[in-house]
């Protein structure tokens, strides 16, 4: 008869072969999510209660996969989890007990991750997610980053402007922009509102002229800006990256359009084509006196 091994190596090697199991069994239940839908009013509350008894950091001061499947063994032990029955209730508490702020999601988008980019140029970048990931879930769980860009989208109300943001958002908003051929619809006191808006995210955000932060809080459906249109969008972006339109006047300044290029990523960093035509229908609407150059009539 061979010998039964027990230690702690044997511990921790039936541990690990119960993190796999419960990992398994409760992802099995995800063709029954429904993108938090089913998450009850009061869920926040009970989730709290329940993470400040059972998981709280004093519990478990180390991120690490003994609190991950702790969290799991709970979730899915029907006697002790009288809480939680759907999947949604279930990753919604995971994700609140394990990553609350959501750093993954945030991580990923401003690492600059590009689907497009190729395999050689993504590959660290992946390998700095996997790890960043396993660092603060304590195990590498391919399925978090999903759930947690979901949760953003559909649960998380953020009460503050997000910062640092690298991936491109602005593309997408420049192809909108495309459609919008004036602002004769904007009233003025929509402009005075977009304005204070435009006030208070200069000094909210850590990187206020950052274009794809920019685009990537106009665009976020939960954000507190509360900017329902394109145009709204366009007038708030000018107001926030270039409110004395510097733009126009590099462009009446230089001759030739690589000049303007050039300045223009100078000064703020991009260039896009459509920006000038866009400030000049900005100008025409609300500061139709200003002079732009000692040329101008």
């Amino acid at each position: 008869m061979s010998k039964q091994v027990c230690g702690p190596l044997h511990s921790e090697i039936a541990l690990e072969e119960k993190l796999l199991y419960y990992r398994k069994r409760f992802y099995s239940d995800s063709k029954s999510f429904h993108s938090f839908d089913d998450l009850a009013p009061d869920f926040n509350k009970k989730s709290d209660s329940i993470i400040n008894a059972r998981f709280s950091d004093e519990q478990f001061p180390q991120k690490n996969w003994k609190k991950y499947l702790s969290i799991l063994t709970y979730l899915m032990n029907s006697k002790e989890n009288k809480d939680f029955a759907s999947f949604d209730e279930k990753i919604a508490f995971l994700i609140q007990a394990i990553d609350p702020e959501l750093s993954i999601y945030f991580y990923f988008l401003g690492c600059g991750y590009s689907a497009s980019a190729s395999k050689e140029s993504s590959r660290p970048i992946e390998k700095g997610l996997i790890d960043f990931i396993q660092s603060t879930v304590g195990c590498f769980d391919a399925q978090f980053l999903k759930y947690e860009e979901i949760y953003f989208r559909k649960v998380l109300k953020p009460k503050h402007i997000i910062s640092h943001i690298h991936s491109d958002f602005s593309s997408h908003f420049f192809e909108n922009c495309q459609s919008i051929h004036s602002f004769e619809e904007i009233r003025q006191i929509e402009f005075q509102l977009l304005s204070k808006k435009a006030d208070y995210y200069r000094i909210n955000c850590e990187t206020p002229h950052s274009i794809n932060t920019l685009c990537f809080n106009m665009n976020n459906p939960n954000s507190i800006l509360e900017l329902w249109n394109i145009p709204y969008k366009i007038i708030f972006f000018i107001l926030v990256i270039d409110p004395s339109l510097e733009a126009l006047r590099i462009y009446a300044e230089e001759s030739q359009i690589s000049g303007v290029q050039k300045r223009m990523m100078e000064e703020f960093g991009f260039y896009h084509e459509d920006f000038i035509r866009l400030e000049e229908m900005y100008r025409r609407k609300f500061f139709p006196e200003m002079k732009i150059s000692e040329w101008e009539l």
